[in-house]
């Protein structure tokens, strides 16, 4: 008897201790991120702000460059909006797409372009986006950020020295 409590209480304890690793990314989950990153290009090309919406998860945040990080659905809403007052191209190339359970996140590089293209600037960088999956199965973006692969601008020129007074 004593020998087959030891065995058992052994056993629980391995038991305990162990966890099952999260469930590896399926094709169909790099399959949506890909459709869902074709969508917001689509969406912010044609200057359709909830379609370039309809991917974010209500409690997100998008950390843009050289400005703050807006928070939640209103904000971030706020930011796309003030995109889209000059009709623009976008198009993203994922590059990566990983993660585990209910965490994925891609990364990729991206082609920025206002129209008309022959006068206008446009950008090249790369991009990170975090995804969460909803307790309905759902991949929504809960994290963005971008940047630009251009150089930051110069800085200014130094001051001359203020010249010595003569004594």
């Amino acid at each position: 008897m004593r020998g087959t409590t030891s065995l058992l209480l052994l056993t629980l304890a391995a038991l305990s201790g162990c966890k099952s690793a999260p469930a590896p990314l399926t094709d169909a989950d790099r399959a949506t991120a890909r459709q869902m990153d074709s969508a917001f290009g689509a969406a912010t090309s044609a200057g359709n702000v909830e379609g370039m919406m309809a991917g974010y998860a209500p409690n997100a945040m998008v950390m843009p460059p050289n400005m703050p990080t807006a928070h939640g659905s209103d904000q971030i809403r706020q930011l796309w909006q003030g995109t889209t007052s000059q009709k623009a191209t976008l198009q993203l190339t994922q590059e990566t797409a990983d993660g585990a359970g209910d965490f994925m996140f891609t990364s990729g590089k991206y082609h920025f372009q206002y129209l008309p293209a022959e006068t206008s600037p446009s950008e090249d960088g790369k991009y990170l986006l975090v995804y969460r999956r909803g307790a309905d199965g759902k991949w929504m973006i809960v994290a963005e950020s971008w940047s630009s692969n251009a150089p930051p601008a110069p800085a200014p020129p130094a001051k001359p020295a203020a010249a010595r007074r003569a004594r």
